[in-house]
C-alpha cells in the first residue's frame, strides 16, 4: 500500500462575505405581479398568463390558441 503523506497550512487570504441585496425582510402581500418588467397583465375572471413571443411579455389570456388538445 502506497503511503499518502500531506501538509495542511492556514491561508490568512481567505474571506468570508455576507451580502444581501435589497430589504431583508420583503412582504409579498404589498407587491403586484405588474411590479416585473415582462408582464403586461389585468385582472380578470379566469385568466392566466399567457407568453406573447412578439412582445416578450406574458400577458393575460382567457383563451388556449395554437394546437391540437384533446
Amino acid at each position: 500500500m502506497a503511503d499518502i503523506k500531506a501538509r495542511i497550512i492556514t491561508n490568512p487570504n481567505v474571506r468570508a462575505k455576507q451580502v444581501s441585496i435589497g430589504a431583508s425582510s420583503v412582504s409579498l402581500t404589498t407587491k403586484s405581479i405588474q411590479e416585473l418588467q415582462d408582464v403586461n397583465a389585468s385582472e380578470t375572471d379566469k385568466g392566466f398568463l399567457q407568453y406573447n413571443q412578439s412582445t416578450d411579455k406574458w400577458e393575460t389570456a382567457t383563451v388556449i390558441d395554437g394546437g391540437t388538445f384533446s
